[in-house]
Parts: C-alpha cells; sequence; structure tokens
C-alpha cells in the first residue's frame, strides 16, 4: 500500500464524503471510489459504511484510520526532518574577523555561487577554534591559525598574504619606488579612512612611534575615496585584498609599506569532518585570490 493511499483514506475518513474528499485531493469522485475500492481489497475488509451520500467510519475503519493516521504523521515528521538536514547542508556558516571578509570576499563569493546560502558573522579571533569545534560555524576566514599544526579537529591554511599598499598618484615621485617606508609619509596629502581598517593600529603606533605626521585632508568612508581617487591628487591606504576586488585607475600606483607589521597572512580553517560542503569556498578562494598574491607581492 502507497502512502498516496492511505492519505486518500484518511481523507475520506475526515470528510465523510466521497464528494468532498475528492475535491480536496484534486481527483475524480470515481477515480476516488476506484481508489477506496482497491484499498478495502489490499486490507482484506470493508473500511465504511455507506449512508446515502455519506460514508462512516466502522469498527475495521477506526482501527485503520489510527494505523494510516500514525503512519502518515511518522512519514512527514520524518520527511521535514530529513528536509531540514538537506537544507542546513547547503548553508554555509561562516565567521569572520576581518571587515574585508564581509565586505569583499563573501559578497563576490555568494555572487558566483547563487546555489549556497551563507550566514556570516564578525567574531573574535579568539573565539574561532571554539565556535568550529563546536560546530557554531562551519568556516572561519581570520588571521588566525586555528590548528598549530598539531589539532586533529580544526584545519587551516592560508588563503591570502594580505598587505598595505599606499595608493599613489602617477605623477607624485614616491610612484618611482618599489616600496615606501612610513616615514617618507611625513607630510605627504592623505585622505583616511573614519573606518577602522585591517592595519589600522599598526599605522597609528609606528606614525607615533617614528614622529611622523600625515597630513590627514579628511577622514570618509571608502566610496568617497573611490569617486575621488581619478581627479585629485591625495594619497590613501589599502590592502591588496581590498585591491582584488576593487578598480585601481591607470593614473595610479600601488606601492607596498615597509615593515613586517604591515604583512598579515590570512587563513582558511574548518572542521576537518566537514571538508566536502567547504570545498567550493576553498575551491573559489584559491583560484580567485591566489594569482593576486603574486601581482601585488
Amino acid at each position: 500500500m502507497t502512502f498516496q493511499q492511505l492519505r486518500n483514506f484518511c481523507m475520506m475518513s475526515e470528510y465523510e464524503s466521497l464528494t468532498k474528499a475528492s475535491e480536496a485531493l484534486f481527483i475524480t469522485q470515481p477515480a476516488l471510489s476506484m481508489a477506496l475500492k482497491n484499498i478495502e481489497a489490499e486490507v482484506g475488509a470493508t473500511l465504511f459504511d455507506r449512508r446515502g451520500k455519506n460514508i462512516y467510519l466502522n469498527q475495521n475503519g477506526r482501527e485503520f484510520y489510527k494505523f494510516a493516521s500514525r503512519t502518515l504523521a511518522e512519514w512527514d515528521a520524518i520527511i521535514e526532518r530529513l528536509s531540514m538536514t538537506i537544507q542546513n547542508e547547503k548553508i554555509l556558516r561562516v565567521c569572520y574577523s576581518s571587515d574585508y571578509i564581509s565586505d569583499y570576499v563573501l559578497p563576490d563569493f555568494s555572487m558566483r555561487n547563487p546555489d549556497i546560502s551563507i550566514t556570516m558573522n564578525d567574531v573574535k579571533e579568539e573565539l574561532i577554534y571554539n565556535f568550529l569545534c563546536n560546530e557554531i560555524y562551519d568556516v572561519a576566514l581570520s588571521g588566525l591559525r586555528c590548528d598549530n599544526g598539531s589539532s586533529k579537529i580544526v584545519t587551516s591554511s592560508t588563503f591570502f598574504r594580505n598587505q598595505l599598499f599606499v595608493s599613489v598618484p602617477i605623477n607624485n615621485k614616491l610612484s618611482k619606488q618599489s616600496s615606501i617606508s612610513l616615514k617618507e609619509l611625513d607630510g605627504q596629502k592623505f585622505i583616511r579612512l573614519s573606518k577602522q581598517g585591517e592595519f589600522t593600529e599598526a599605522v597609528n603606533a609606528q606614525a607615533k612611534k617614528e614622529g611622523v605626521s600625515m597630513a590627514v585632508m579628511q577622514k570618509v568612508n571608502y566610496e568617497v575615496i573611490k569617486a575621488l581617487q581619478d581627479n585629485y591628487d591625495f594619497l590613501y591606504f589599502i590592502t591588496s585584498l581590498q585591491a582584488v576586488f576593487d578598480y585601481i585607475p591607470m593614473n595610479r600606483k600601488l606601492v607596498p609599506v615597509e615593515g613586517e607589521m604591515f604583512k598579515k597572512n590570512m587563513y582558511i580553517s574548518y572542521i576537518k569532518k566537514n571538508e566536502a560542503k567547504v570545498e567550493r569556498l576553498i575551491s573559489w578562494t584559491q583560484e580567485r585570490l591566489s594569482k593576486y598574491n603574486e601581482i601585488l607581492r
């Protein structure tokens, strides 16, 4: 007996009318009458008493109704649970500790992989390992290497070497250099971001230590900088991760800032058993980002 036959029987039992049940099931009354005949033949007993146009469960029918309704309820429950499991498998739960991940990396990945749903949250790096081990998140993109080469649960690999650059107009003498020390930025006209960036604290601390005073014209958001960079003579900081996803005008050159504090490995970390689930993100980051490491290095 099929689940559809059980569903037909329950519908007839609840409506106590072949006409109303057939309308609810979107089938013809003769087809439903035949279905009932087949059900009773398979059960080997009459399940309804007929009184005019109405039908009523007899003793056999009431017993069979208990079985049919319980079976359908269990069936619907397991289907719903399995469906939710499949849906969860299609949701990639990502945590990160850099604004550039949420501003650039994940939106670009989502646009190119529309069949994968993403939830993402900004978290403190020191919490990431526990979040992954407890399966609160599937994958982490951050400056923290979670496995330290010894974890049996979590694995990490470098997906990008982020570095601080200065965007310099080509008519500025600094554009001829292969790198720029922070000291050389003393007195230069700068536009700085109002939002704290990946290397903001390192820049501020080193500038204070070396007595560097950058003539900060204004602190604005990055969209303003992008709108002005074609036609105005000013410098601004940009990371290699930003540069991958943003347009850099032909009249500008990106020059790396000297110092190891202005370079940072970014890692992709995940639970080893979830590798298949995050495989698409891993492959995408390697393809999308790795080639820029060579170009911008």
